[in-house]
């Protein structure tokens, strides 16, 4: 049904995420992601690199540093993984 698909496509977008901060180098294992569930997901980044995240590249991420994953679609998760390999480091 509609709730099976929708659950569906967050977990392939907690699995594409997981795999795509691995591909663009950003240190950690971030396995984590993957195993969590609903629509939002701890990310492990600082206040610090969430207001980076934010000021330099409009990525809006709640200071505690959960993520929406419901909001992650294959068009915007390159340019996410990518802000978060420069603001990591």
């Amino acid at each position: 049904g509609e709730v099976a698909s929708m659950r569906d496509r967050i977990n392939g977008m907690r699995q594409a995420l997981t795999e795509g901060l691995k591909a663009a180098g950003v240190p950690g294992d971030f396995g984590f992601i993957t195993r969590q569930r609903g629509m939002f997901s701890f990310s492990g980044l600082t206040p610090e690199e969430v207001d980076t995240l934010r000021e330099k590249h409009s990525i809006y991420i709640v200071r505690s540093g959960r993520i929406n994953v419901a909001g992650i679609t294959p068009t915007n998760i390159g340019r996410l993984c990518a802000a978060i390999k420069e603001v990591r480091g």
